[in-house]
């Protein structure tokens, strides 16, 4: 009981994204409970590195090089993990992608890709690495989210589009597999001090119009998301599903 409910020993972590912001240190952290982790993303170099980090820990790593909107490239992640590791306990679902621009001006190129990345995505890797956790009656799936799924900003809407989709879609199949050992949640993060937020960190209007809807005044550290992704990871969360959590600095709140 107690501390040991939060340990992560033995089991095997599969992150999207996985080559940095988010994703690197939620892989990172997971690594430091225990798990061995499998980093996923477009870029084999980067995610090389990532691994290496993890071996340092004492952790095994696989760095899989991944196109979230090729069905056969998800299953080819999917069959590496199992044929190195036989089992699937945990994946995050991380990878996205997103823009600005007034809504008349969006192309419908534009919004095709985003909702793919960032919702399709999320469906065919739940979907395919899953069926795993859906045999063995155990696992747990966590979506990487945002406030703008319930809280958006203007000039957001396929962005925002995506991520509503993505809580939905988190709250329906955790209904259907909760009989199944298997929690699903998502986590709903505002604006981190991430390498993709620079643009806006850096320009004053944008950083005015987050600060007015943040309370507690600052910007997220992406060390502050992977306490919570380790809690839904581990034993401790077992009656915790369907659940999509502010983390927000108070977001939500207003």
């Amino acid at each position: 009981m107690g501390f040991d409910m939060f340990k992560l020993d033995g089991k095997v972590a599969v992150i999207t994204g996985g080559s940095r912001g988010f994703g690197k240190a939620i892989a990172l952290g997971l690594a430091e409970a225990g798990a061995d982790i499998v980093v996923a993303s477009r870029t084999q170099a980067d995610l090389d590195a990532v691994a290496e980090e993890i071996r340092a820990l004492g952790r095994q790593s696989l760095a899989i090089a991944c196109d979230m909107l090729d069905k056969a490239s998800i299953e080819n992640l999917a069959e590496k993990t199992i044929e190195k590791f036989g089992k699937i306990d945990i994946l995050v679902n991380n990878a996205g992608q997103g823009s600005t621009l007034p809504f008349l001006k969006w192309e419908e190129e534009q919004w095709d890709q985003i909702l793919n990345i960032n919702l399709k995505g999320y469906f065919l890797c739940t979907q395919i690495l899953g069926k795993y956790m859906f045999k063995a009656k155990a696992g747990r799936v966590i979506n990487i989210s945002s406030a703008m799924g319930t809280y958006p900003l203007p000039f957001m809407a396929p962005y925002a589009a995506s991520k509503g989709g993505i809580n939905a879609m988190t709250k329906s199949i955790a209904q259907e597999w909760a009989t199944r050992g298997i929690t699903v949640n998502a986590i709903a993060p505002s604006y981190f001090d991430t390498d993709i937020n620079k643009g806006a960190k850096e320009d004053e209007f944008t950083t005015k119009l987050i600060m007015s809807k943040t309370p507690v005044q600052r910007w997220g550290k992406v060390e502050e998301l992977v306490g919570l992704v380790i809690y839904l990871s581990s034993d401790a969360s077992s009656f915790m599903t369907g659940a999509v959590i502010p983390l927000d600095g108070g977001w939500a709140a207003g």
